[in-house]
């Protein structure tokens, strides 16, 4: 005899796979890797959860989900770190991570004539990729192309003309699921004309599948410009770093306006040895991070955010590298004794120190009470530091053989899970 609490269960299964919407709203409920997972369980859930109706749905129900991983690029490898190996983990760099060559891209099916595979852009689980035929670098053997990791699909780009003409500078993914279940892929270009604009700008839209010419916005921007690393999607906006200037300035998509923005006050005490930026977004936040380095005292970190209304930036955290680095003392190097004013003006001596690091992301989750970690890299090792509890964690051990490779912010990518076509 069938137990009375069995044939419950049974019958309340078969209530559930009865009504469609009690189901749906069952399953928009679950992560994304559940759902991938859930597929196989019969054709119904199948065609459900791969509708792009159910995986609109989804992405609304989850506008930030925690970042999964990193994609990591330095020539010629391409690598991938994940952060949460546990689909159900609260944390995105809770659970042991895992470390190594890129399987999650094994659906390219890449062939050996079309191997140099860079990825040029994320945003919100798409990833903006180019593929080349060497050696060749003809605009016929240059593919790029839409991606997503998680449901294993991609889409090529309509070809660009002219590459060696007018190279291009930049080129970063647009798209909010909360929006819109269409992207743009913006692409700055370098016209060097005798007379007008030293750049143009070129737009994709998913939704007309073409590309546009739009030359307003750099009518009035003085020449010169260097834009630093890629830019970065956020709040409507692609943000950018200028290299010459210091400066920084952001492209709105709908409006195709660019705007400049003003970077924080410098708040060191001292005058930097050697400065640099990160800029980035987590978890529904834009953050800069400055990154200082100088030899007569102790180096910070400090980590920025932008107000939502574009008024100014804040100050987030100051990180003190002393302390990460007397945990991690490989990244410590000291020079020679040397002279230098205190900050009273009193003449000193004494060795001298700096430290070898790059930042690679800052992670976030939504909420004040959130996650908040910088994701470093170190020699050896990459590492993560929570600047509230003062805590740091080992993500990935290279050994003495990768003693020199270093990873820079612009050759990170964020990868989030989401069930949404390209």
């Amino acid at each position: 005899m069938i137990p009375n609490n069995s044939r419950t269960t049974k019958r309340s299964a078969e209530i559930v796979a009865a009504n469609e919407d009690l189901l749906t709203e069952i399953l928009l409920r679950l992560p994304t890797k559940s759902l991938l997972r859930f597929k196989c369980v019969s054709f119904q859930w199948l065609h459900l959860i791969s509708s792009p109706y159910f995986a609109r749905k989804h992405s609304l129900k989850n506008p930030n989900p925690a970042t999964s991983g990193l994609f990591l690029y330095h020539y010629p490898s391409l690598l991938h770190l994940s952060l949460a190996a546990d689909a159900d983990a609260e944390s995105s760099i809770t659970s042991r991570p895992s470390f190594g060559p890129v399987p999650i891209l094994d659906f390219l099916r890449i062939t050996p004539f079309a191997s140099n595979l860079t990825i040029l852009s994320s945003c919100n689980g798409l990833l903006l990729c180019l593929l080349v035929s060497p050696p060749s670098w003809n605009d016929a053997d240059v593919i790029y192309f839409v991606a997503n990791p998680t449901t294993k699909k991609s889409s090529p780009l309509p070809p660009l003309q002219m590459l060696a003409e007018r190279p291009i500078v930049t080129m970063d993914l647009a798209f909010d699921p909360r929006e819109s279940p269409y992207y743009k892929v913006i692409c700055i270009r370098h016209c060097n004309p005798p007379d007008g604009p030293e750049f143009e700008i070129q737009i994709f839209s998913s939704e007309t599948g073409s590309w546009r010419i739009c030359q307003g916005p750099f009518l009035n921007i003085r020449a010169g410009i260097l834009f630093r690393g890629r830019g970065v999607y956020w709040n409507k906006r692609i943000h950018y770093l200028d290299s010459t200037g210091g400066g920084s300035f952001y492209f709105i998509v709908e409006e195709e306006s660019l705007e400049f923005l003003r970077m924080p006050f410098i708040q060191s005490e001292v005058q930097a040895m050697e400065r640099s930026w990160y800029l980035g977004q987590s978890g529904g936040h834009l953050h800069l991070v400055d990154i200082e380095t100088n030899i007569t005292r102790d180096s910070s970190i400090d980590i920025y955010e932008l107000q939502n209304d574009y008024s100014g930036w804040f100050l987030r955290y100051r990180v003190d590298l002393g302390l990460i680095g007397s945990e991690f003392p490989e990244m410590v190097r000291y020079i020679g004794v040397h002279e230098f004013l205190d900050v009273e003006g009193n003449q000193r001596s004494g060795i001298g120190r700096y430290y070898i690091y790059s930042v690679l992301d800052v992670v976030r989750t939504e909420g004040e009470e959130g996650l908040f970690e910088i994701v470093l890299s170190i020699p050896n090792k990459i590492v993560c530091y929570n600047p509230g509890s003062r805590r740091s964690k080992v993500l990935v051990y290279f050994g003495d053989d990768r003693d020199r490779v270093r990873y820079e912010w612009h050759n990170v990518f964020l990868y989030t899970q989401t069930l949404l076509p390209v």
